[in-house]
């Protein structure tokens, strides 16, 4: 869900973190490694061209931990340093509306980096001008459906009188009140997070069918809604997609490059190359993969 949006004024990167997880009994396929030591150096980049940061909530795909981690966000203090050091940063209240190990970790966050930046805002249904651009942010929403022990994220709204784009992050389509804030936001592009269709356990209620019934409700008032997340980790992603309106897409078909859906083919991706003996436990041990490796 990392974004970059930029206004003549300002230049606003959202959640720049990663993260791979083990599913249905098998760990990360090396290739995603890869993928997502290449998407960190490109996060770098970013954040040289950006003012301000926004951290949406405080899970790790959303922001990288501070301590190295070489099993699932392959983060380092130097890399956070670099992204987040000397940027303005409005963050989701890490004290309110939030789960305890997300509060724990953004009230670190801000004890390392809020008291260095040049300016540090709880976002939480707050507003903010930089000349003709406003960043405009909505308050706790849920973090999928309503009483989610997942808790809570702050949706991002920018206008510059030109246009408006509204970033929900892990919102999951899952939700009325988070749906109808976009809705709100009279916005010409809306960027989300779709269902966890990848998790039967979380989808067992007909949650599969209200979120539908949400990406229709969206798709008929936003000219362009961008999907992706969480939904494109299950092999069904494309053909949700499709049950929206027209002007739906996943973030790889907005940028014109193909998607890299690899934790929805891990398992074909296992069955087509063998992986390394212990090349699992050489990453607990410490050694980073790269792409002359393999």
């Amino acid at each position: 869900m990392c974004t970059q949006v930029s206004t003549p004024d300002i230049s606003v990167l959202i959640d720049p973190s990663a993260a791979v997880h083990d599913r249905s009994g098998l760990p990360p396929h090396p290739l995603e490694y890869e993928v997502l030591i290449r998407k960190r150096a490109e996060m770098v980049s970013l954040a040289q061209e950006t003012d301000a940061i926004v951290v949406s909530h405080y899970h790790l795909d959303h922001l990288s931990p501070q301590e190295t981690d070489l099993r699932t966000t392959f983060s380092t203090r130097a890399f956070v340093d670099e992204v987040f050091g000397g940027r303005m940063l409005f963050c989701k209240d890490p004290g309110a509306n939030v789960t305890e190990r997300q509060g724990a970790r953004g009230k670190k966050f801000h004890r390392l980096y809020g008291r260095k930046a040049p300016r540090y805002e709880v976002a939480d249904g707050r507003s903010f001008r930089f000349g003709d651009t406003e960043i405009a942010f909505s308050e706790a929403l849920w973090h999928g459906k309503e009483d989610t022990v997942q808790g809570y994220v702050v949706g991002t709204c920018i206008r510059d009188g030109e246009k408006t784009i509204v970033h929900a992050s892990d919102v999951q389509l899952l939700n009325r009140g988070c749906v109808e804030w976009m809705v709100d936001q009279d916005p010409d592009m809306a960027i989300t997070a779709g269902p966890p269709m990848f998790d039967p356990e979380r989808m067992k209620h007909g949650e599969r069918d209200m979120a539908s019934g949400f990406l229709k409700r969206l798709s008929k008032s936003v000219p362009l809604v961008v999907v992706d997340h969480h939904v494109l980790r299950s092999p069904e992603w494309r053909e949700f997609l499709a049950e929206g309106c027209d002007g739906v897409a996943c973030a790889a078909d907005v940028e014109g490059v193909p998607p890299l859906p690899l934790e929805s083919e891990r398992q074909s991706l296992y069955d087509g190359e063998d992986v390394e003996r212990g090349f699992h436990e050489q990453l607990r041990d410490g050694w980073c993969p790269t792409g002359s490796d393999r």
